[in-house]
């Protein structure tokens, strides 16, 4: 834990895997991961979303959460953004992780616990429990991108090209970049050769759009933010 909590909460319903509603009506998205999906208008669920639902109910039942925060306290979604503990002080992140139900992500500038989440998805990911149980969840190719897709994913591509402003921009076979910020990933940074690289980065996919691909042809049309390296592997 970050430190002691910032508050101690009722929980009136989870939501999902990774949102909880409390029993004053507020909306606590956790901080370092995300949850499989589960079906939405006519979006069928993602493999393992009913049971990262069940778990975060079990996880959570006979007692108050505790929420710690990080650097900013409220998504886009004007959703509270926090760490969560149960009644007996174990991280939530941590135990979805464990078990293989839930992906770690990292979105600056909360990335406090970043290091330590990302230990607990490797445990999951070489013991191939839940998501990373072999050929659950699908891997989406680089090059095979196209009109329709976006939202979280595991992509998989080879890097063709660098260039450089405020951020590293990687771009790979096919229509998508990876847009690096060197301020939260420092040992990124560091990294000066890239070209011919192939990996495996989890985060959310970006279109911005026919438009923007026609009015900037030198730009990939997709892209994902990458704030931590723990969401970049490196494929040998």
């Amino acid at each position: 834990m970050l430190g002691s909590a910032d508050e101690v909460v009722g929980l009136k319903q989870v939501v999902d895997g990774d949102t909880l509603r409390l029993s004053d009506g507020r909306r606590v998205r956790l901080i370092g991961v995300n949850t499989p999906e589960l079906a939405h208008r006519k979006r069928p669920a993602q493999p393992l979303a009913k049971e990262a639902k069940d778990f975060t109910e079990r996880f959570l039942a006979g007692g108050d959460l505790e929420l710690v925060y990080d650097r900013d306290r409220r998504d886009k979604h004007g959703r509270v953004l926090a760490h969560v503990y149960n009644h007996r002080g174990d991280s939530l992140e941590s135990a979805l992780l464990s078990a293989g139900l839930a992906f770690h992500i990292a979105v600056a500038p909360n990335l406090s616990l970043s290091e330590c989440l990302a230990s607990r998805e490797q445990v999951a990911r070489q013991k191939h429990r839940g998501v990373w149980s072999p050929d659950l969840w699908p891997v989406l190719q680089a090059a095979q991108v196209s009109p329709g897709d976006g939202g979280f994913v595991l992509l998989r591509g080879t890097v063709k090209k660098v260039h450089r402003n405020r951020f590293i921009w990687l771009d790979l076979d096919g229509p998508v970049a990876l847009r690096v910020d060197p301020r939260s990933a420092p040992t990124l940074r560091q990294k000066k050769h890239w070209r011919g690289d192939q990996i495996l980065v989890r985060g959310w996919l970006v279109d911005r759009g026919a438009k923007y691909a026609r009015k900037n042809p030198k730009h990939k049309r997709w892209f994902i933010a990458v704030d931590a390296a723990e969401t970049i592997d490196f494929i040998q």
